[in-house]
């Protein structure tokens, strides 16, 4: 691959997931104006339910793409169209599963959740209209493998960006006309659901099909599925411990949808920190196959140890500046009465920086294919974190899911250590630690350098609109701890500059 491929791909990738999060930066306190926090909390229900769902995928979305990337190198376009319309039937038949399992939560879920009668009604209308879409919505999935196979994922987030800026269109109509929250939920759905159309002409303008008829060749399609379903148990785990979250808070919480609410505001932050650090895995997994494949040592361990401090860079980068001004982002985003919240956004933030730093580690993992061992310990992982989360969230709330998936992730990753660094990528495990800790000192220094630094120039009598003085002090705090950070980055060479060429220790 080019290098121009993973530029271009990681700063579209960015910039959909950027857009996003402006999007819902500045949507959700608007929305939350219109239905309160009540209503609004039926819309993290409701995208739980269907998120839930896509467990129904089996892998697939790793394992077309891997087949597909080979198939199209090879010239082998005969077979990608073969199991390019298997592919979209597979995912017609899933679409059905899924419409049947939200109708029938639609129908008979109302004591899963506790919320008023009146509450369930309007959910079970943004369940219908879940269903309603789930067949273009499922469909556009296969043609996106397709398209990421062939290198056009710039091409993909391009559409993405213009699907957020309908939902942001979508926002300012709902909030002139003051649509009721089933009418803005149709539509948003739809914007989702439009993306079929772009993709499906672009496969066809790439010769990546041939037609768009359904077909279904098992002999071929067999191939690509068998791989996936090695993915399928260690993906229920995953989704299972992420997508669970705030159905245990709906399901145990004394105020569902309080709590439900309340998820839905802090999740927008680390939700977009793990958006973007997770393009990195799709960026450097055929890198990291094509290492394993030919057996070079000296490079997996050169890709390992630098991509895990390029990683950890990147990932505190992203982090630190809402760890260290969480209280006024917060203000900022949906008022100072959420405050409260800061310190579970701190806590996930952090969760989100131990994850994100293995992704050049688990990207080696994934190319070996050995993951029996990572399967059980993300069900045993997946199963504490559950049981935490019910057992707290009447004491803590939403901090209950944050405690959770904290001791979730720290399982995972912990296991990378103790078994998978070692023993099948034969690294060492004292070095893939430096290489985490070293930047994360630094990053960690800065922090406390600019704890100290007093900001009493800045007040509402300067600044007179509150949303923007807390906004511009979040900023002020995050370009002064990246200022500081990258000083000492420099200072003890963890990167080095040369004219253009950046390297990293």
């Amino acid at each position: 691959m080019k290098s121009n491929y993973y530029i271009s791909s990681f700063f579209w990738s960015t910039l959909s997931k950027i857009l996003t999060a402006i999007v819902n930066f500045f949507s959700i306190p608007l929305l939350l104006g219109i239905w309160g926090k009540v209503d609004y909390g039926i819309l993290s229900l409701a995208t739980a339910c269907n998120g839930y769902m896509h467990l129904l995928d089996l892998g697939m979305n790793t394992g077309a793409v891997r087949f597909y990337s080979q198939w199209i190198l090879g010239g082998e376009m005969d077979t990608v169209y073969k199991v390019a319309h298997s592919n979209t039937v597979f995912y017609l038949l899933i679409s059905f599963v899924n419409i049947l399992g939200l109708i029938s939560i639609a129908v008979w879920g109302e004591s899963l959740f506790n919320i008023t009668h009146e509450q369930f009604l309007v959910l079970r209308t943004c369940l219908f209209i879940l269903a309603i879409f789930s067949i273009p919505t499922w469909i556009t999935t296969s043609y996106n493998q397709l398209l990421v196979a062939n290198k056009q994922m710039a091409y993909t987030q391009q559409m993405q960006c213009v699907s957020t800026l309908l939902k942001a269109a979508l926002v300012v109509v709902a909030l002139v006309f003051h649509l009721s929250l089933p009418v803005y939920f149709f539509f948003f759905t739809l914007a989702v659901a439009l993306l079929l159309l772009p993709y499906a002409v672009e496969c066809k303008r790439k010769r990546l099909i041939d037609s768009f008829r359904f077909a279904f060749h098992w002999s071929d399609f067999r191939v690509v599925l068998s791989y996936s379903l090695s993915l399928f148990a260690l993906s229920i785990f995953q989704m299972t411990a992420t997508q669970s979250r705030p159905l245990i808070l709906g399901i145990f919480a004394d105020s569902a949808a309080d709590v439900a609410a309340e998820y839905r505001i802090i999740e927008v932050i680390p939700l977009f920190i793990i958006m973007v650090g997770g393009t990195l895995t799709g960026i450097l997994l055929p890198k990291s196959s094509e290492l394993v494949a030919k057996g070079q040592q000296d490079e997996i361990e050169r890709f390992a140890y630098r991509g895990t401090v390029a990683s950890t860079i990147l990932t505190n980068v992203l982090c630190m500046p809402f760890m260290l001004g969480a209280k006024e982002i917060l203000s900022a985003y949906v008022g100072a009465e959420y405050e409260y919240l800061s310190v579970w956004l701190i806590v996930w933030c952090v969760t989100v920086l131990f994850q994100i730093h293995s992704t050049p580690g688990n990207s080696l993992i994934l190319a070996y294919g050995k993951t029996k061992l990572l399967v059980y310990t993300s069900a045993f992982a997946c199963a504490i974190s559950m049981v935490i989360n019910a057992y707290l969230c009447r004491y803590y709330g939403v901090g209950s899911a944050v405690i959770g998936y904290f001791v979730y992730v720290l399982i995972v990753i912990g296991s990378y250590y103790v078994a998978y660094y070692r023993r099948l990528l034969h690294l060492s495990c004292g070095r893939m630690f430096a290489s985490f800790l070293r930047p994360t000192f630094l990053s960690l220094v800065s922090f406390a350098l600019v704890c100290f630094i007093p900001y009493d120039f800045l007040s509402l009598s300067v600044i007179h609109n509150e949303r923007f003085y807390y906004l511009f002090l979040f900023a002020l705090k995050a370009l002064t701890w990246l200022f500081v950070y990258a000083l000492l980055l420099r200072g003890f060479k963890i990167i080095t500059v040369k004219g253009r060429q950046i390297t990293l220790y």
